[in-house]
């Protein structure tokens, strides 16, 4: 019975001693293992939740990135601005161009009417007016380039007389007016040009 009881000593006695011996890393190992060896209900072993590891380098390429991103964003809403300015441009230039021959017309019926003292003239021109009231707030200027040097690029010439009265390649009559909305010709004037000889 005595060795028995010496037996269990010595074996409490050397389990005690293990277990004194170990260190804390040991005891670490021992419950990440019976973490790892551990399963849920279902029989499944759970996944160790990865941490990240964010970097300096990280840092920065994320920075650069969202500073691209915002370069890229403001360059689209300009681009989309201007867009949208040009458009509205466009439906202006061709509304007004639809509206040139009318100003023609009206500009006809007006001096056919005093030729023949014609009492609708007042009534005439007085759309007239409102019409190249309009044109105006618009932008519009119109191209009437008598007496000037000749500039193709706001008139065709559609004659030449000879003139020594004149320099040569000066308009010396514009047979009709030419109309320009900013920088844009929307119809070239014609006119008659002088030449040297």
């Amino acid at each position: 019975m005595s060795r028995k009881k010496d037996a269990n000593v010595t074996s409490e006695g050397a389990a005690a001693d293990s277990a004194a011996a170990a260190t804390p890393e040991d005891t670490a190992d021992v419950k990440a293992k019976g973490r790892a060896g551990a399963k849920d209900e279902a029989g499944r072993t759970p996944h160790k939740e990865a941490t990240p590891e964010v970097t300096v380098e990280d840092t920065t390429d994320w920075k650069a990135y969202a500073m691209r991103a915002q370069a890229e964003f403001e360059n689209t809403k300009k681009r989309l601005a201007a867009q949208h300015a040009a458009a509205v441009e466009r439906a202006g230039q061709r509304v007004i161009e639809g509206l040139i021959p009318v100003m023609d017309d009206l500009e006809y019926a007006i001096a056919h009417a005093r030729e023949s003292e014609n009492e609708i003239t007042d009534g005439i021109e007085a759309i007239y007016t409102k019409l190249g009231a309009v044109f105006q707030r618009e932008g519009v200027t119109v191209i009437d380039p008598t007496g000037q040097p000749f500039d193709h690029n706001t008139a065709n010439a559609v004659q030449m007389v000879p003139d020594a009265d004149v320099p040569d390649q000066t308009v010396v009559q514009t047979l009709q007016k030419g109309y320009a909305m900013g920088a844009k010709v929307l119809r070239p004037a014609m006119v008659v040009v002088s030449t040297a000889g």
